[in-house]
């Protein structure tokens, strides 16, 4: 017998994927912009939206959530 389990791959958008890794942080705190990237670079290295996007919605998602962004991501 022969049974392949059906798994099903989750592609989470973005903004979900933004969401998701500023949910570790409260309102009043900052949120550096390069490990806020390298988080969700983890959690999804297929994702192909560019770091000026994804820069974009982090800083939307804080100012919202009323967390304060430091821009690092290109300070290497």
């Amino acid at each position: 017998m022969n049974a392949a389990l059906s798994v099903p791959v989750i592609d989470l958008t973005a903004q979900e994927l933004v969401s998701s890794t500023l949910s570790r942080f409260r309102a009043g705190d900052t949120i550096s912009t390069r490990a806020a990237l390298d988080a969700i670079r983890r959690m999804s290295p297929a994702c192909q939206d560019s770091d000026d996007d994804l820069v974009e919605l982090v800083v939307m998602t804080a100012i919202g959530k009323t967390m304060g962004v430091v821009f690092d991501h290109r300070a290497r």
